[in-house]
């Protein structure tokens, strides 16, 4: 299982990469539509890390997955909104669910009270990990709206959190020291200065 953590502001070119390396059918479901890859550039740029949380899945030190959380506190005070992306090589194995139930407990954390997902009516995938999670589905023009419903937060769920960034930091420090136990030693010890 890769290693599923917070994306800090300056990993932002990761998360662009990530984006930018989805075949065309998974950038299609990740935003509903066709996106250029000047758009999901833009799209990237206009990140706005005071109102966005984002959850990468890191798999060799390189992002493969990642679960876009975003609120705006003036027009949707107790909402947000998220969009969740896993390259192929990830699908199938259970990253999409965890990254979902970790961004609902962030959401949750956060005071939000309902999260939206929107996704095509054709991607069953989606569809599934919404039922999982507790989603009420809706279609609207081809597209299915989820709605997820969160209780207020409590010592449990704060607890959660902070044990599972908690837990990730460790595997990603792991992780690191593996990817560099692999490397060739002259290597190794340039990266390690």
């Amino acid at each position: 299982m890769p290693v599923i953590r917070k994306i800090m502001p300056t990993e932002l070119p990761q998360y662009r990469a990530h984006l930018l390396r989805l075949d065309r059918a998974d950038r299609y479901a990740r935003f509903t539509g066709t996106l250029s890859d000047e758009a999901v550039k833009r799209h990237c740029a206009a990140i706005d890390w005071g109102r966005t949380v984002l959850l990468g899945a890191f798999e060799d030190g390189l992002l493969r997955g990642a679960v876009e959380l975003c609120g705006d506190r003036i027009l949707w005070p107790e909402q947000a909104e998220f969009g969740i992306s896993v390259e192929s090589v990830l699908q199938g194995k259970g990253v999409g669910s965890t990254l979902v139930r970790r961004i609902l407990t962030v959401a949750r954390n956060r005071g939000i009270h309902q999260v939206h997902m929107m996704c095509l009516a054709e991607n069953v995938r989606m569809r599934a990990l919404a039922r999982r999670f507790g989603g009420r589905l809706a279609l609207d023009c081809g597209e299915i709206t989820s709605l997820f419903e969160l209780p207020p937060p409590n010592q449990f769920s704060i607890a959660l959190e902070a044990l599972e960034d908690g837990a990730s930091a460790f595997n990603s420090i792991l992780s690191g020291n593996a990817i560099l136990s692999r490397l060739p030693a002259a290597r190794h010890e340039r990266l390690a200065a």
